[in-house]
């Protein structure tokens, strides 16, 4: 894919003038990105913007103990809202940001997204939605951690991840874990309980969805049900 031909899958970029737009891609580059690769650590100075222009980016938070949470994925047509903010305070990176699939992204130099910010609407209407968009999530993982059960999330998080019509989920305990904030036994111990009761079957790297029914009655605050 060329720089061109990144920028056109851009919306926001379609009102740009000629003289900016070629500059823009004077300075920016396409880059394609295996899984694993990482983008920023936290710490990083925030030199450039990954636009998504396909795959996914899982940005997280680990503590000193290598525990992981999940802050948000970044996707195709998305940008990380965390660097965006970092180049805007001149901050340095909060989070660690790697490669989840395998992603092609257009880096914008963060003095080319400074000047889109200053000069065009269109460029701070997208970034202000994802604002919005990731600060709807930020609220919600902070209740679920805060004030939500494990069983419950685990339940939320599968549905999540089984969007398509296959029942089978391509996922380990430990990414569960790593998701959600918890420790892979808590997660191991919580599915081998849905397995038990029939709502999905486990296998080396997979879980396949046996009764969404119940699995969806299991993501939904109940009483009967504790740990």
């Amino acid at each position: 894919m060329t720089i061109s031909e990144a920028f056109e899958r851009l919306s926001f970029t379609h009102g740009f003038s000629d003289k900016d737009k070629a500059e823009a891609i004077r300075h920016s580059r396409v880059k394609v990105l295996e899984a694993g690769e990482w983008i920023f650590h936290e710490g990083d100075t925030c030199s450039f913007s990954a636009f998504v222009l396909s795959g996914t980016i899982r940005v997280y938070k680990q503590s000193e103990t290598g525990r992981e949470i999940t802050l948000y994925y970044v996707e195709k047509g998305e940008s990380c809202i965390l660097t965006s903010s970092c180049i805007l305070s001149s901050r340095t990176y909060p989070a660690e940001a790697v490669v989840e699939s395998a992603s092609t992204s257009l880096l914008v130099p963060s003095m080319v997204f400074r000047y889109w910010m200053k000069t065009y609407d269109e460029v701070r209407t997208y970034i202000f939605d994802l604002l919005t968009s990731r600060f709807a999530e930020m609220t919600t993982l902070i209740e679920e951690v805060a004030f939500g059960r494990m069983d419950q999330r685990i339940a939320r998080l599968l549905l999540e991840k089984s969007r398509d019509p296959s029942p089978a989920i391509h996922v380990t305990h430990e990414g569960l874990a790593a998701d959600l904030g918890t420790a892979r036994e808590v997660v191991s111990r919580i599915l081998k309980d849905f397995e038990h009761t029939g709502i999905l079957r486990l296998s080396r790297g997979t879980i396949t969805i046996i009764d969404r029914t119940m699995l969806n009655k299991r993501a939904k605050p109940a009483i009967e049900h504790s740990w």
